[in-house]
């Protein structure tokens, strides 16, 4: 008797430390003594639990040039003092701001 009962609440057992374990178990207490809602409460406890879509993380705030640096007129990125080419596109650079 005792096997069968705990038989019975297999999938509430399994599912004891979910956070949908109420709604297991009521499954399993109102339907399970029909087949097919014990199956389904025993998959339903056996399943991983959905995890919510991933957080966004922030971008970190763009730091402002370097002291002697300038910005590419090409692409619009910050290129070091002295440069020839750009470091991001590769263009060539203007001798006035070498």
């Amino acid at each position: 008797m005792l096997v069968s009962l705990f038989l019975y609440f297999l999938p509430a057992f399994l599912a004891r430390h979910r956070s949908d374990f109420t709604a297991i178990f009521l499954l399993n207490l109102f339907a399970g003594w029909t087949f097919i809602g014990w199956i389904i409460a025993l998959v339903w406890a056996l399943s991983s639990e959905r995890q919510g879509p991933p957080q966004p993380v922030a971008a970190p705030p763009p730091q402002p040039p370097a002291e002697g640096s300038f910005f590419c007129t090409a692409c619009g990125k910050p290129c070091a003092a002295g440069a020839r080419f750009c470091s991001s596109c590769g263009a060539a650079l203007p001798a006035t701001q070498r």
